[in-house]
């Protein structure tokens, strides 16, 4: 039995746990065993932690939060902490960002665990244009470099979840033979029981007849809810008959609610949602007008659901939104651009058809969680095989 230390370094649910919650639901449990970490001031991890107990992990919360300067302390009480709970064979952390989670690795190399593994969802994590003249910026840079420097050389595996995060990792320095990419996945059982269109839609309040366009992501400066609003604001404006839906939490919440409120009623606030799946299934058009991203779990969930899909043209995504094959792509931030590919898509029902129908293929089969699993698997097997990685 491989037995893994699995650590999450978020400090809230999102992609980067579900990513790691679908691993481990999915790891051949023959042949491994999990121990999962959540941060220690994770929040809104209920569902995650439910799952990753039915999968038989053992779930624990980590020593220290997910805070910048809490990653130059604590190498000593992760080490206690690994050894008490091991032994271990690979110790693997899982970052959001780049600079998180640092003491888990310090700890496990103190520990003697053999293979230490990191996965890096957004190694492009801040942008070098973003937030430049925000306070303090500088100095959260320098803690970052500082900290992502001392997780390099800490770290025998590094996985990527796209191509872009693999050539990101290198442009860093890291030694791109130990760089893997194992793309971000969606969790096929989560679609088993979606119900009907129709039912989904008049919970949510929409026409069964209606054009529904979606964003359904984080409330953050990262995935833009506000280049969504605008370019809604637009077709609206130009006399489109389209249903917007807005859904989602974050730090940018009340902003979001007071700016539907002033929209009229074809812009529908829908919160956060446990039923993406089903949510996505009733929408025609899925839109993410991100910043930055790794290879956004929403995009392959919306393109497994049926949905149009149009996105920014950043890192990750545009391996698997090929534009005018699986979906559409527009420059981040871009609401002109954007506005033109939903205008386009709303006008051409075949187009919008052609393009759900190959974002289906495309994914199936190739971004399941079952598929991130085995390969996984396989680094892991191809690390203990060599000795450390």
């Amino acid at each position: 039995m491989i037995r893994i230390a699995y650590c999450a370094s978020s400090s809230h649910g999102g992609g980067a746990l579900n990513y790691l919650v679908d691993l481990v639901e999915h790891h051949d449990r023959t042949r491994f065993a999990s121990t999962v970490w959540l941060a220690a001031d994770a929040r809104d991890v209920g569902s995650a932690v439910r799952r990753l107990e039915a999968a038989g992990a053992d779930v624990r919360r980590g020593v220290l939060p997910s805070r910048p300067l809490a990653q130059f302390r604590g190498a000593d009480a992760w080490a206690r902490e690994l050894r008490e709970a091991g032994p271990f064979d690979i110790a693997a952390l899982h970052q959001h960002v780049p600079a998180v989670g640092v003491p888990f690795l310090a700890g496990a190399a103190r520990a003697g665990i053999a293979v230490r593994a990191r996965t890096e969802q957004l190694p492009r994590y801040p942008p070098e244009d973003f937030d430049a003249g925000a306070p303090l910026r500088w100095p959260r840079w320098l803690l970052q470099r500082l900290a992502r420097r001392r997780a390099a050389g800490l770290t025998h595996v590094r996985i990527a979840v796209a191509e872009a995060g693999r050539r990101a990792l290198a442009a860093r320095g890291e030694p791109l033979p130990t760089i893997h990419v194992v793309p971000s996945a969606y969790n096929e059982a989560a679609f088993a029981d979606v119900p009907p269109r129709a039912t989904t839609r008049r919970a949510l309040g929409v026409a069964d007849d209606a054009l529904v366009v979606l964003f359904l992501a984080s409330l953050s400066q990262q995935k833009r809810p506000d280049v969504f609003l605008d370019a809604a604001a637009r077709l609206l404006g130009d006399g489109c008959d389209a249903t917007f839906l807005v859904g989602g939490s974050g730090p940018l919440a009340d902003d979001v609610a007071r700016r539907v409120a002033t929209m009229g009623p074809r812009v529908v606030p829908i919160g956060p949602r446990s039923d993406v799946p089903a949510v996505l299934a009733a929408c025609d058009v899925f839109v993410l007008p991100s910043l930055w991203e790794g290879l956004p779990l929403t995009v392959l969930e919306a393109m497994r659901a049926g949905a149009a899909v149009v996105a920014s043209d950043v890192d990750g995504t545009g391996e698997v939104v090929r534009h005018g094959e699986t979906g559409l792509l527009v420059p981040p931030g871009d609401v002109d651009a954007l506005a033109a590919a939903l205008r386009e898509l709303l006008a051409d029902a075949a187009l919008r058809t052609r393009l759900a129908a190959a974002g289906t293929a495309h994914v199936r089969g190739r971004y399941d969680a079952a598929t991130l699993a085995r390969r996984t698997e396989a680094v892991y097997d191809a690390a203990l095989a060599a000795g450390r990685g």
